[in-house]
């Protein structure tokens, strides 16, 4: 078996150091000095192994679609065949989510610059609208009686109580937001839990 690349895997350190800087500082604030400090190279090395600041801004957008679809998977594998709403709120919820917020916060930093790079809005759309039918299938599967326009409206909500979270993390919010939010997306799944 070939031993793995030390390019690919110096790559992924720096796309995860990457990650790191525009969680922290935002896309224009994530610069090759802090993203090198972070990674622990020298900064002619981020030309290197990831190219240019348009290759660089690419690398970072499918590395970040490659962990939420990585998330994704391990929710669809976390909830039984039979979830209820309620078991698609507690996993989604879970202090031990496996969620890496820094996810969401490039998400974020990659949808602000859609307007200049208009080649990232498909890849971007696709990946939280496969998010969005995971937790639509899961809500239809549990209520299949529930109307459809019932069944997408709690979809979004959660969603969108769901992406908060991680989108407040740079505050520090106080613990009791999370439980709060949790509470707010079981409180809307109740609703078609009312259909059974």
């Amino acid at each position: 078996m070939p031993r793995p690349s030390l390019k690919d895997q110096r790559s992924q350190e720096i796309l995860d150091a990457y990650l790191t800087c525009v969680a922290r500082f935002g896309l224009d604030g994530a610069t090759q000095e802090r993203i090198a400090e972070e990674a622990g190279v020298k900064r002619p090395l981020l030309r290197h192994y990831l190219g240019n600041k348009d290759e660089m801004i690419a690398a970072l957008a499918e590395y970040t679609l490659e962990g939420f679809a990585a998330s994704l998977e391990s929710l669809r594998q976390a909830l039984p065949d039979r979830a209820t709403p309620t078991d698609l709120v507690d996993a989604l919820f879970a202090e031990n989510s496996g969620t890496d917020p820094r996810l969401m916060l490039a998400y974020q930093a990659l949808v602000t610059v859609v307007p200049d790079r208009p080649e990232l809005r498909q890849d971007l759309m696709d990946s939280l609208s496969a998010f969005f039918d995971v937790v639509e299938d899961v809500l239809k599967r549990a209520a299949p009686n529930a109307p459809d326009a019932s069944t997408r409206a709690v979809a979004q909500g959660i969603s969108a109580i769901f992406v908060s979270m991680d989108a407040l993390s740079p505050l520090e919010p106080p613990k009791v937001w999370r439980a709060e939010l949790k509470l707010a997306a079981s409180l809307l799944a109740s609703t078609l839990e009312a259909e059974l």
